[in-house]
């Protein structure tokens, strides 16, 4: 998964105050200091930034005076092991890399080489979301933060997916999205690597999907943020794969009893009465699988719903799979919901923890 170059590189007239956008959008903690032609100059980390203003340097400051000039880098050419020995040798997390012509083409951090490489898909999660339901719990943190157990909720998701060697995780982030990149980081203590897409106003689920696109070349996850679920995720890509569905959702059978005896009529004749009968539907589970040419219909910039993208998909005739989730399944979305999880949760994250993958 390449870096997002256009939220990590920045031009060397710029000043101080754009290099702390740029810090703030790419959540690297590096910025890449280029000419007008993509080669590399040098680098400046929040480190830097934080001594220079420290030391009485303004916003509206040069970046001349904190650049690092002939920083280290790689050639696109090297080997894992020769990136691995740099790192060692030079004691650094990130390292730019370049093509023959020294012009920046990514930045790998120690994470990527040290972690195993894992399924080439990746995992986007929606994480942006007020949580306006859970009321009181929601006002500190943000949803996804809430904890089941011992973990918050996002912890859960990342580890059912990295147990299933789906490390490559996207968080789109909006509402206190500090709280969860402080907690997470880049995802190497966790097992993963993270970036984070960060949204400036709220774009439903597939708007969010759309500012991941320059990392999504490969099929990939969508899954809610408040979701908790011991689902099979391997057995979920496959059958997507398999049937080459453009996109899957993952639909739960939901059972809901009428609280009343219902009248059949026929005219104004009653005919039956069925005291409290029950009813199931398949609903959506907020959990999808996507091929990354769709993410081509979704408006930039825009508020866009999934299942905006899904009407899309069934008007131009596209394949549209139905994946039943027959794991546990919770969207935890009202207090009740969040109560009922908690209960139950030693059980569940058992099952998380201790299932078969290769099921």
């Amino acid at each position: 998964m390449k870096a997002n170059l256009k939220n990590i590189l920045i031009k060397s007239n710029c000043i101080v105050r754009e290099v702390l956008e740029k810090l703030n959008i790419g959540a690297r903690g590096i910025v890449l200091v280029v000419d007008d032609e993509g080669k590399l100059i040098g680098t400046i980390t929040d480190g830097d930034v934080r001594r220079a203003i420290l030391k009485g340097i303004s916003l509206e400051h040069s970046i001349d005076d904190i650049v690092h000039y002939n920083p280290i880098c790689v050639k696109s050419s090297a080997t894992k092991d020769d990136i691995k020995d740099m790192f060692i040798r030079k004691a650094v997390k990130q390292l730019p890399v370049v093509d023959e012509n020294r012009v920046v083409v990514d930045l790998i951090s120690i994470n990527d080489i040290l972690l195993p490489e894992g399924k080439a898909n990746p995992v986007v999660i929606m994480a942006g979301g007020l949580g306006t339901r859970l009321k009181d719990l929601t006002k500190e943190v943000p949803k996804p933060m809430l904890k089941v157990g011992q973990d918050p909720i996002l912890h859960h998701i990342i580890n059912n997916f990295k147990q299933y060697g789906y490390n490559k995780i996207l968080i789109s982030v909006n509402y206190k999205a500090e709280i969860i990149e402080n907690y997470f980081q880049d995802g190497y203590a966790y097992g993963v690597k993270i970036e984070y897409i960060k949204e400036k106003k709220r774009l439903g689920t597939a708007g969010g999907i759309r500012l991941a696109k320059d990392y999504l070349d490969e099929p990939f996850f969508v899954i809610n943020g408040d979701i908790f679920t011991n689902l099979n995720f391997d057995n979920m890509m496959k059958f997507h794969l398999e049937n080459n569905f453009d996109i899957t959702i993952g639909t739960k059978q939901y059972f809901y009893q009428i609280p009343y005896g219902v009248i059949e009529t026929q005219g104004k004749e009653i005919k039956e009465i069925k005291e409290k009968p029950e009813i199931d539907y398949l609903i959506n589970g907020g959990i999808y699988c996507l091929n990354p040419e769709l993410i081509d219909y979704i408006p930039e910039d825009e508020y866009f719903a999934i299942t905006d993208l899904i009407d899309i998909c069934l008007k131009k005739g596209f394949k549209v799979g139905n994946y039943e989730i027959k794991d546990y399944w919770m969207d935890i979305g009202k207090l009740e919901d969040y109560d009922r999880v908690n209960s139950y949760v030693k059980e569940i994250a058992c099952t998380i923890n201790e299932g078969d993958v290769n099921d």
